[in-house]
């Protein structure tokens, strides 16, 4: 009780505070579960509180405390959760690389057999970082797949489906392309994003560094793009577009990011889905003309959705999931109406 008072209570209930004031709290409020109680022992601040701000109960602020309470449990819990996920991907990941390594090793295809590949596919919800053998990195975000050759030639290759961001190592006189639907990028050295759902439409590429040349495969066109451009290919009207845009918002997501940047609701809708690996059923055909912007790291589902009910005239629903005849969970579902 001498270290706990209502400046530091209000400073916890708006979001400022360091984890020893959140342990602090935490272990108070378990310990004195009784509101009245804890206005009790608070008398003399509360009187000035309450006579400065016209405030009469301290209920309002104790609530928005449980809130900050609980949302750093979650995240604890996170935390732990992805340390155990990869603790548990690197069991399996590492003794596949070793075995993979061995079986190339021995039997390394000769100059008169195919080129071996490898693929690297991302879990829906996880985002992974790679290291390709030329020391190109970068990351996949999720539901991606990366194809590229256990050696790399002169002209070197990748195949890509979903979004990635890439750190191209720059080799003299060597290329790097990057293959996806209907197109190529190549470049010499530079930093990019790609996203080129095979569900989606639209494949869309934003520079960051360099420079990074276009080309189509099953259309004829040709783009050399530029720092803070983006082009976009319809792969339905087989039409491209170019605008210039901040390519940080569209790497944000290799920071741990989901950035909506005052999108169409039906887009924003597929990031989610993607980011939550849930399924997202829009009932107002309206909604989809909705647009959204918001930047999200580390919050839940549904503390995203809450906030995007408190901006826009909708309502959800979560439903609880089910199990496959298999016995395999479904993906969480959500179904969201106009208000």
């Amino acid at each position: 009780m001498n270290n706990i008072n209502y400046k530091i209570l209000l400073d916890f209930s708006k979001g400022k505070y360091s984890y020893n004031d959140y342990l602090k709290i935490k272990h108070w409020f378990i310990n004195v579960r009784d509101d009245t109680k804890i206005e009790e022992q608070l008398s003399d601040q509360f009187k000035e509180f309450a006579n400065s701000t016209n405030t009469k109960s301290l209920h309002p602020i104790f609530e928005k405390i449980q809130y900050r309470i609980l949302l750093e449990e979650k995240r604890n819990e996170r935390k732990r959760n992805i340390w155990h996920y990869y603790r548990q991907l690197a069991a399996v990941l590492i003794p596949l690389i070793a075995i993979s390594a061995s079986l190339y090793f021995f039997t390394k295809p000769s100059q008169t057999t195919a080129q071996a590949w490898l693929e690297i596919n991302v879990p829906e919800g996880a985002r992974i970082e790679f290291l390709l053998p030329d020391s190109t990195s970068g990351w996949l975000n999720n539901g991606a797949k990366l194809r590229y050759p256990a050696e790399f030639t002169r002209n070197r290759k990748v195949e890509l489906l979903g979004e990635a961001f890439f750190k191209v190592r720059h080799i003299e006189h060597s290329d790097f392309t990057v293959g996806v639907k209907d197109m190529d990028i190549k470049v010499l050295g530079t930093k990019f994003n790609v996203s080129a759902y095979a569900n989606e439409a639209v494949s869309e590429v934003v520079l960051n560094e360099g420079k990074v040349e276009i080309n189509g495969t099953t259309s004829a066109f040709s783009h050399t793009l530029h720092p803070g451009e983006k082009i976009s290919y319809n792969h339905v009207t087989r039409s491209l577009n170019s605008t210039t845009v901040d390519p940080n918002v569209y790497s944000a997501w290799t920071e741990g990011y989901l950035v909506i940047d005052n999108e169409p609701f039906s887009q924003a809708i597929k990031k989610l889905e993607r980011w939550y690996s849930t399924e997202i059923s829009i009932q107002d055909e309206a909604l989809r003309n909705f647009r959204f912007k918001a930047t999200f790291q580390d919050e839940t589902l549904e503390e995203v959705l809450r906030f995007i009910a408190m901006t826009t005239p909708i309502t959800y629903d979560i439903k609880n999931r089910n199990q496959s005849s298999n016995g395999i969970l479904k993906k969480k579902q959500v179904i969201i109406k106009l208000k």
